[in-house]
């Protein structure tokens, strides 16, 4: 029997996100499959992206604009929770760069955000 992580397969986790390769787990927040169309804003740029998956302290964005370790975006996103306020402005800071997109650590975000963000991944979870 092999000594597994017992949270590696769950849902949410890398494995069953589709990384191929296992990931070292410093994440904080469950995230789940999001899929939803965004805008990012890049240096005075704006251009669309989608999210693969999210939680109440990242997101990882799927994109074929290139941006860099370190710089500082603005994810524009529809929560579901307040959808009539229309799209959310999340600032954040990029932690890591793949060929197909990159990961992003929120900044401070208010507690109508912190709320939607938390709904969101509570009912994503719950309906695995």
């Amino acid at each position: 029997m092999t000594n597994r992580s017992r949270t590696e397969f769950e849902p949410g986790s890398p494995r069953a996100l589709g990384y191929d390769a296992p990931v070292s787990e410093k994440r904080q927040f469950e995230r789940v499959v999001f899929g939803d169309a965004v805008e990012i804003e890049h240096q005075g740029r704006n251009f669309p992206g989608r999210v693969r998956d999210i939680s109440v302290g990242g997101a990882y964005v799927l994109t074929d604009e290139k941006v860099a370790f370190g710089d500082r975006v603005v994810l524009k996103v529809v929560l579901p929770a307040i959808a009539a306020k229309g799209p959310r402005a999340l600032d954040g800071v990029v932690r890591w760069v793949r060929d197909d997109g990159f990961g992003l650590q929120f900044g401070p975000t208010g507690a109508v955000d912190t709320y939607a963000l938390a709904e969101l991944v509570a009912r994503k979870s719950n309906a695995l």
